[in-house]
């Protein structure tokens, strides 16, 4: 599975780790008789007037990983990786605002499976 990367780096956090991390993600999303199937995976960083656009348009909200690592009392690091495994699942389809848990209880056994507890 090819996964890209873009945007500018994250500190404590290089690109290469994020893939990888990512690709730790889809296969803890998967069970052994049912794995995720994916052929590519992008994820882009970018700056927080994009980001803040990119939520007012379509999310009405305004956050911000530093932000959200700062109130939450954790590194950008783990805050990205947190997202990370956030933004997957939503990429497979789940959606935490229409469904009935579903995808808040698999985003807590990734998290587990990922060592994100």
């Amino acid at each position: 599975m090819r996964v890209e990367v873009a945007g500018a780096a994250v500190p404590r956090l290089s690109r290469r780790e994020i893939a990888a991390f990512a690709r730790r993600v889809l296969r803890a999303c998967g069970t052994g008789s049912q794995p995720v199937r994916i052929d590519e995976l992008s994820i882009a960083f970018v700056d927080d007037a994009t980001i803040r656009a990119l939520n007012r348009k379509f999310r009405r909200k305004n956050d911000q990983a530093r932000r959200q690592a700062r109130n939450e009392r954790h590194s950008l690091a783990t805050e990205v990786r947190y997202l990370i495994a956030h933004g997957v699942l939503h990429a497979l389809g789940y959606d935490h605002e229409a469904d009935r848990g579903e995808m808040n209880a698999l985003e807590l056994r990734v998290r587990e499976r990922v060592g994100l507890m």
